[in-house]
């Protein structure tokens, strides 16, 4: 009974993602003359979708980093990972203009 308990936040999370992405999908599938238009789906779906994603990608890649950092070190490849796993998705969920997608 307890284990189903927590199952429910999980799946309705979920039901959420899938729903939204479902309707924002013909929204995002532009062309690429249409790349430049930055429309109020797209802004949405940034905001609700991308963003968020982007951080938690954010926060597990500088996880990872630190997790990593030893052996990078040791190889002398920090700056490389540093740019992979923290510099790109940070620049992907804080600098880039909201609704512009990639």
């Amino acid at each position: 009974m307890m284990n189903h308990c927590k199952k429910r936040p999980i799946a309705f999370i979920l039901l959420c993602v899938f729903f939204l992405t479902a309707t924002l999908s013909p929204a995002l599938a532009q062309d690429s003359e249409a790349d430049s238009e930055i429309t109020a789906a797209s802004m949405i779906g940034d905001l609700f979708v991308l963003r968020p994603l982007g951080f938690v990608a954010t926060i597990l890649g500088t996880a990872l980093f630190i997790v990593t950092l030893p052996v990078t070190a040791a190889v002398g490849d920090t700056k490389v990972a540093q740019e992979k796993l923290v510099t790109e998705p940070g620049k992907f969920t804080f600098e880039r203009p909201l609704g512009k997608l990639p």
